[in-house]
């Protein structure tokens, strides 16, 4: 820091301190000299690496020769903080503790609280606390996917035990799908899937459809026994029976899933898990089915029959379903009566069957769309941009006036605050500006949030109202994926004319006329207050001063003079040349930079205010870019009627002709998503018609199938209207998942048809037996599919929630896609078949 005073007396100007400090802190490198036979590497230093170094370089000027710490004061200083971080109210030092890809996040955990511990027990006086810990919430959400698993099993197992009336079936079961679901596991660490939330929801989707295979193994092995086969013959006709049948129910679920690979951005890369967790736990069932199974049925049904040979095969098979004949038999009675009542009353069922389908049209247009389900969350993120060049430490007070002012004591039990920059040597966010202030809070519970951003939101808004606010969640991993913090509709704004500069005032006054037309602000225009110094260069010539000069002393009073660096032994510092602190005004009024010598060789002192004029301006804080050029964003949250919204901006912006205007934002991205899943569920059903080809050997049978699709799906899309949901990626999947796993009901029910037929008995009779046949394992897979899904729908955590609207579509679609499969598909097959009422041939 000069002395004026001194630095005059000496006639020793800036530019000779700039030229001394340069020229002592060279370094010219390694040179090689020879001496002899030897030869030795020479090093020339000249380099400042102490506050001595610099002060004792000497000037010489007028013939006199100084030393520096004669005319600067020399000193190491902090920098000026440009952020702060509190934690509890409390200046903090906030360390972001990031798990790296291929780590294990519970060894990470154990790591992390044992060097807490250690730099506790080393340093007594500080205190060391967690913040946002996302290894919690995955921890619970993991925990409590792996109790849905589980409770879903149970359910399961009570299903299959009450229908088949004997707990040794649902043991056979429940020991197949343990085998499942061990191996499946395997295939998870060989092909390096890891357990997370959409794997293991995945896994939870799959356990209800990989019982379905050993169900409908274990029931008809028992519809043999009971008709007076052998156990070994039962085991072998009842399951080679279903081989075909089951491969092409499970083909035609892995078609549904193949294509959710192919979405556009990270939601198909994400999704690759589920899928894959699907398709896996598909695959072993069905090996375990048709493999293990029968092994394990006949082992556990061997040493009974062998104690009670005295007794027929066809005896001991129903004394032993003796607790289910009740049921089954009401269940025959019911279905009768409403299978007679559908083919007495065709035009009532075909005419319903015509009104479902324009109903899923309307349902389409009814239920709002959105990109991912909205999550409770007990945990608040408030970004506060004040909009004013206020300085760090006003900033702080501000958030420490504004967390008094909400009152947290009855409603949160942790906050911390971000100020200014953070200097994150990896970026943990969005970076803020010396003017931006983030606000984290944790209420006691997620019904909480709600009134705590509507406090914070009204003292902002009645204290600062130039300040903008943003609410959102922490940021998680899931928050970064599937971010549903964007606005409805966003207003970019250009300048018509790419070449003029962006007017900041007229700018305003366009937004001011948006609002007034479309009735709703904008989120604002972040601006910041500038003050801009213009250098008179007629003046310069007029006083003869050298542009450099004033330059120079403006950099060194605005503390932005950095000549070079002090290379020290432990780190770099840099070296400047600054004055006091003053604010620009007094700058100009107090700074004198001297002439140019005359012809005389006399010089004088100008005060820089004669030199430099100040004015104050706005000019936008961030530059956004796009395809057209650089743009303004106008964002506009939760708009009802956003093409309506869209039009009137437009007419708006176009009665000017400095503005052009183009849109984004959540409503396009929305709709480009749902144009996906359709174009997804039209390759799918494309898929399926040509597995299901295959198997039935015709291209009229897989039309009836398919036909029980869009029934399915318009009743989907009505239980998600009525349960409050909204159509997102995760319903959208789940109606997806649930095209192709109820045609497998309508699949087993018109393999029986088929074959019944080519046995020679009548197409009526046909439909008749093949549907009592078929009555117990359809009604059975339905319910342990929809029995997997139920446990999610009652727990509270980011796994559950996410596939709650999944879960609500798949159950609803099930209940009825059931009864369509009864009922509706063997009085279509009968309508399409009953002219050409033959037996069909074998091929």
């Amino acid at each position: 820091m000069p002395d004026e005073t001194k630095m005059k007396l000496a006639g020793v100007t800036v530019d000779d301190l700039e030229k001394s400090l340069t020229a002592n802190n060279i370094e010219p490198g390694t040179m090689t000299v020879r001496d002899g036979y030897y030869e030795y590497n020479v090093h020339i230093s000249n380099q400042l690496r102490t506050v001595v170094d610099v002060e004792n370089i000497y000037i010489s000027k007028n013939g006199r020769m100084q030393q520096l710490r004669d005319l600067c004061r020399v000193e190491v200083t902090a920098d000026s903080e440009n952020g702060y971080s509190y934690f509890g109210g409390k200046r903090a030092v906030t360390l972001a503790i990031i798990k790296q890809s291929e780590e294990n996040m519970d060894d990470m955990k154990e790591s992390l609280s044992q060097t807490a511990e250690y730099f506790s027990k080393l340093y007594p006086d500080i205190e060391f606390s967690q913040s946002r810990n996302q290894t919690e919430l995955l921890d619970y959400t993991i925990s409590n996917l792996v109790q849905n698993l589980i409770l879903g099993f149970i359910l399961v197992f009570m299903v299959t035990a009450f229908f088949m009336g004997d707990i040794r079936a649902s043991i056979i079961i429940g020991a197949s799908i343990v085998v499942a679901i061990i191996i499946t596991f395997l295939l998870f660490y060989l092909f390096h899937v890891s357990l997370n939330i959409i794997s293991l929801s995945g896994l939870i989707l799959a356990v209800g459809m990989m019982i379905d295979n050993s169900v409908i193994v274990t029931e008809n092995i028992t519809q043999y026994r009971q008709k007076g086969l052998t156990l070994m013959r039962a085991c072998d006709k009842g399951t080679s029976e279903m081989i075909t049948p089951m491969l092409s129910s499970s083909l035609t679920t892995v078609a549904v899933f193949v294509p959710l690979v192919f979405m556009s951005g990270i939601a198909g890369a994400i999704f690759t898990d589920q899928a894959f967790s699907i398709t896996a736990g598909l695959a072993v069932s069905y090996i375990t089915g048709i493999m293990l199974l029968p092994v394990i049925y006949m082992l556990v049904y061997r040493r009974k029959a062998s104690r009670k040979s005295g007794h027929n095969t066809a005896t001991r098979a129903a004394h032993e379903g003796k607790t289910a004949t009740k049921v089954n038999a009401w269940l025959d009675r019911v279905y009768t009566r409403i299978i007679d009542w559908c083919f007495g009353h065709v035009a009532i069922c075909v005419t319903g069957i015509c009104l479902i389908l324009p109903m899923c049209v309307a349902m389409f247009m009814v239920l709002p769309v959105e990109r991912m389900p909205q999550i409770d969350h007990s945990e608040l993120i408030a970004r506060i941009e004040w909009n004013e060049n206020i300085n760090i430490d006003e900033n702080a007070a501000r958030v420490n006036r504004l967390l008094d002012n909400i009152g947290l004591d009855n409603d949160v039990d942790m906050h911390s605050a971000y100020i200014g920059v953070q200097d994150y040597l990896l970026d943990a966010g969005s970076e803020l500006t010396p003017s931006e202030s983030e606000v984290y809070l944790r209420a006691l519970r997620p019904s909480l949030i709600a009134p705590l951003q509507t406090r914070i939101d009204s003292v902002v808004r009645s204290e600062y109202p130039k300040a903008m606010v943003t609410f959102s969640p922490p940021e998680n991993i899931f928050e970064k994926i599937f971010s549903s913090d964007d606005p409805t509709v966003q207003a970019r704004i250009f300048p018509a004319d790419r070449a003029r500069a962006t007017e900041t005032e007229s700018l305003l006054s366009l937004d001011d006329e948006i609002a007034s037309a479309i009735g709703i602000p904008s989120s604002g225009i972040a601006l910041h207050n500038r003050i801009s110094l213009v250098i008179d260069r007629e003046k310069l010539q007029l006083y003869n001063v050298d542009y450099s000069a004033v330059e120079r002393l403006l950099r060194m009073a605005l503390k932005g003079n950095t000549v070079t660096t002090l290379r020290s032994y432990q780190q770099y510092l840099p070296i400047g040349i600054t004055t006091t602190e003053r604010s620009v005004d007094e700058i100009l009024a107090t700074t004198m930079v001297e002439s140019r010598p005359d012809k005389e060789g006399r010089t004088s002192e100008i005060p820089l205010s004669y030199l430099v004029k100040s004015h104050r301006d706005r000019e936008l804080k961030e530059i956004h870019a796009g395809k057209n050029g650089e743009y303004v964003p106008l964002n506009y949250y939760d708009i009802t009627d956003p093409e309506r919204t869209m039009s009137r901006i437009r007419s708006t912006v176009d009665r000017s002709d400095m503005w052009d205007v183009e849109f984004s934002g959540s409503f396009f991205s929305n709709a480009r998503m749902m144009q996906e899943l359709m174009v997804i569920l039209a390759i799918s059903i494309l898929l399926m018609y040509f597995i299901l080809c295959a198997q039935f050997e015709s291209f009229v049978q897989p039309l009836i199938v398919l036909l029980e699709i869009p029934l399915d799906v318009a009743f989907a899309l009505l239980t998600l209207w009525v349960f409050g949901h909204t159509l997102n990626l995760m319903s959208a999947i789940g109606i997806i998942v649930t095209c192709g796993i109820v045609v497998n009901d309508s699949i087993l029910k018109l393999d029986a048809i088929n074959e019944l037929r080519k046995a020679g008995i009548p197409l009526t009779e046909a439909i008749h037996t093949a549907g009592l046949r078929r009555l117990r394992p359809i009604i059975m897979t339905s319910l342990t599919t929809i029995f997997a899904m139920v446990p999610t729908l009652f727990t509270k955590d980011m796994g559950s929630e996410l596939q709650q609207p999944l879960a609500i579509a798949m159950i609803g679609s099930m209940v009825v896609g059931t009864l369509i499969s009864i009922f509706l598909i063997p009085l279509v097959y009968w309508l399409i078949y009953r002219k050409s009422d033959k037996p069909l041939q074998t091929v």
